[in-house]
């Protein structure tokens, strides 16, 4: 399942969103990455603006990572923000979901963290 949120703004302005928001909600932007920048530099074409962000609240990895390292595999969290038929498009996967299929003792934690991820998307959008 994924959380799937249109905007009128432009791909850059919701991820420059995302990342002064974050902060108010105990979360920081690790790293964005630009995937059309890094195809093109691979020698591919991506006909879209395409966003990735790694978003991560410290306190809850260390509460995961403490409990169970498997669930590395799935942190930090991921924000996609890609342009698509000239509007913006951002989307998040199920963070309960995937916490469900690795260690369901989180699901608690899972939902309050993945309401607090959509609230930061809805701020910024």
């Amino acid at each position: 399942m994924q959380y799937i949120q249109n905007s009128k703004k432009s791909v850059n302005e919701v991820v420059e969103s995302i990342k002064t928001i974050a902060p108010n909600h105990k979360f920081g932007v690790l790293s964005v990455r630009d995937m059309k920048e890094t195809l093109e530099g691979k020698g591919f074409t991506l006909d879209r603006e395409c966003m990735i962000i790694d978003i991560c609240n410290p306190g809850i990895a260390h509460t995961l990572l403490t409990a169970d390292p498997f669930l590395a595999s799935i942190l930090p969290c991921k924000i996609s923000v890609c342009s698509e038929d000239n509007k913006t498009v951002v989307v998040m996967s199920s963070l309960t979901q995937l916490i469900d299929d690795i260690n369901p003792d989180f699901l608690d934690l899972a939902t309050k963290t993945q309401e607090t991820l959509q609230t930061i998307i809805s701020e910024a959008i």
